[in-house]
């Protein structure tokens, strides 16, 4: 599986198997790659990564996962409860894939962003990402 893949799964089963967070999100924990479906239900999030520039003197690789909340409500308080879960979930997260035997996550910055419908929250989420390239652990100390 490609390490791209690896994290985005590890993460939407982290976050789609809360039960918090299903609660937080009315039974469903709606997680979109990149861009969500149209008319998708409200609320729902969405990710990506920016996989970032490779060191080549580290088997460590630095990267920016992003996380958008994405909420229909009269107020923000839908949004924050979700914000909240999410937070508790993922932020300063230590875990593995198939692909790396470790990765960590912490939170960079968080915010609202103006959005010019009425009643539509959107909440930008941004967290470091860093993972071990397992294979390249013995090539590195040859350079």
């Amino acid at each position: 599986m490609d390490i791209q893949k690896s994290l985005l799964t590890s993460i939407y089963n982290t976050l789609t198997t809360d039960t918090t967070l299903k609660t937080a999100m009315g039974g469903t924990v709606r997680l979109f790659h990149t861009w969500a479906t149209p008319d998708a239900e409200f609320p729902y999030l969405v990710n990506r990564i920016d996989m970032g520039n490779v060191a080549d003197y580290s088997p460590q690789r630095k990267c920016t996962y992003y996380l958008d909340i994405w909420s229909d409500s009269s107020n923000a308080d839908e949004t924050l409860t979700i914000r909240n879960q999410i937070l508790a979930l993922i932020d300063n997260l230590d875990s593995s894939t198939s692909e790396t035997t470790e990765f960590f996550m912490w939170i960079q910055t968080d915010s609202f962003i103006p959005e010019s419908e009425q009643n539509i929250w959107h909440y930008a989420m941004q967290f470091n990402l860093t993972w071990l390239r397992d294979e390249q652990i013995g090539v590195v100390y040859k350079r």
